[in-house]
């Protein structure tokens, strides 16, 4: 399949998951919300915050595994590729296990002695803890079989199990409205059969129809020097990534103590949109990775490049479409989801949507750096700024400064990081950054003006209770007017007319 229709297909086929599951999992939370109450929402918001902090480790691992596979069927090494994965296999086990002890080890302190929870709910709460310990546990092993159905551009696989994954969840939440006297309870333990199913679909899966998941040759294939060179990406992918959860995470330990559960649930409503909004960023880039990884293993770095700049527009035009609108009508948006809005939920909603805009301008960099292997100055540069909000963050809370200006803070980062990205690409491989502000901010510039500004003068100058969806429903079909006959290139408008033209004729035999 060309090129170029498999990444249009495979982006396809992730945002109609991404719409899916987006939906479902609105109306789950909505659910979940009032069956737990915002106490109990709270708890698990909390508890599941400080667990995925080393979740982290995690995504670093299917970004490492990912990078390997891809880069070297790019090279068209077959026993390479089966060897990565062998090892990285024993990878994701030996620190799986680790991490899953020293959490365990921890259990008693921080849910009898650091947590704002109240006594009553302390033994529920732990039961919570071990549960989502075992989730970690459980992707933790499911990781490198998503790496490989990445690698192979088999996106429409992981969509498909990925919706059935938000279908189950939403039917979990309809249960409770029935089943269980201690439904926070009950809701950990069935989250965590869900995270099971996950983890025998990707991996029987990768078993069946890929010869390089040979699971009884793991330990025959164990090679140190091939251990070192992941554990070594890898290390330094998780201090990007622990930087980043640990930051965003470690802020809801900070609301925590400084102003308890119930504003812990309005953070934590804003993560879920925030999840989402990532979602739709990094389906796009889940299908465009594995073959920019594959240019640089195969010497095109001019490809590769080109690649990481559609990465950053298409991504960000995306974004642009369906984010701005909704930030803009964000209040109207959660009355309806929510019915009963927890306080600051609007507020902290606006401030990661708009921190995940300026990230995403110029994040295509940051996968053209893991295609070229040399992470460890990248990673040191644009992620410590993000890890280092948490400290200063607890000097403004302490000195009685306002959330707002923690959020603020958390913006400005963001954007300065973005921006850096290409002074240091510059430095790195001679990124000609005029050439990447004329193919991408240049281009989405008029995209992103008209998608503040016509949802903006609608919000002000119509009245109705369901105003909002009008706004949107506009908003986002002139958005992809904009996006198509302006963001565009022509070349990238025929992709996708060509694309069409062969799918429609396949449904049509």
């Amino acid at each position: 399949m060309n090129p170029q229709r498999r990444i249009f297909i495979n982006t396809t086929a992730q945002y109609v998951k991404a719409f899916i599951n987006i939906c479902l999992s609105l109306y789950t939370v909505r659910l979940i919300l009032n069956i737990l109450g915002q106490s109990d929402y709270g708890i698990y918001s909390l508890i599941a915050s400080v667990v995925s902090m080393l979740g982290f480790i995690t995504n670093a691992m299917v970004v490492t595994t990912q990078r390997y596979l891809s880069f070297y069927a790019g090279k068209g090494t077959k026993e390479d590729v089966r060897v990565i994965f062998s090892n990285s296999l024993i990878l994701h086990v030996c620190i799986g296990l680790c991490l899953t002890l020293v959490l365990l080890s921890l259990k008693n302190f921080l849910c009898y002695g650091f947590f704002n929870i109240s006594e009553a709910r302390k033994p529920t709460a732990e039961i919570v803890y071990i549960m989502s310990t075992m989730m970690l546990f459980i992707t933790f092993l499911a990781a490198p079989f998503k790496a490989m159905l990445i690698a192979h551009e088999n996106i429409v696989y992981i969509s498909i199990i990925e919706i059935l994954d938000g279908v189950l969840k939403l039917t979990l939440a309809l249960s409770l409205l029935t089943l269980g006297h201690d439904k926070l309870l009950l809701y950990a333990c069935v989250m965590t059969i869900i995270f099971l199913f996950e983890f025998f679909a990707f991996s029987i899966y990768s078993v069946i129809n890929f010869p390089e998941c040979q699971i009884l040759s793991t330990f025959h294939d164990f090679d140190k020097n091939k251990i070192k060179e992941l554990f070594g990406f890898a290390g330094w992918t998780t201090y990007g990534m622990c930087s980043i959860v640990g930051r965003t995470q470690g802020l809801a330990v900070l609301f925590n103590k400084f102003f308890g559960t119930v504003i812990n649930a309005a953070y934590g409503l804003a993560l879920q949109v925030n999840g989402s909004v990532t979602f739709i960023a990094t389906s796009l880039i889940n299908a465009m990775n594995p073959q920019l990884m594959q240019a640089e293993g195969s010497n095109d770095r001019k490809k590769m490049v080109h690649l990481a700049e559609q990465e950053s527009k298409f991504s960000s035009a995306i974004i642009f479409v369906i984010l701005i609108p909704l930030a803009v009508e964000m209040d109207c948006v959660l009355n309806l989801w929510l019915v009963n809005v927890p306080p600051f939920t609007s507020f902290f909603c606006r401030s990661l949507i708009l921190a995940f805009i300026f990230d995403q301008l110029t994040y295509g960099l940051n996968s053209a750096n893991q295609a070229l292997g040399n992470i460890k100055y990248y990673t040191l540069i644009m992620y410590t700024p993000k890890l280092l909000i948490i400290p200063l963050a607890l000097i403004m809370l302490w000195a009685g400064i306002q959330v707002a200006w923690v959020m603020f803070l958390y913006i400005v980062v963001e954007f300065s990081v973005a921006m850096t990205r290409l002074f240091y690409m510059k430095k790195v491989i001679g990124l000609s950054i005029k050439q990447f502000s004329k193919n991408v901010f240049l281009r989405l510039l008029p995209l992103c003006s008209a998608s503040f500004i016509v949802p903006l003068i609608i919000r002000f100058s119509f009245n109705g209770e369901y105003r909002f969806i009008f706004n949107l429903a506009i908003s986002f079909l002139l958005g992809l007017l904009v996006m198509w006959h302006i963001t565009l290139t022509k070349g990238e408008r025929n992709v996708v007319l060509d694309t069409l033209y062969k799918l429609k004729e396949r449904i049509g035999k």
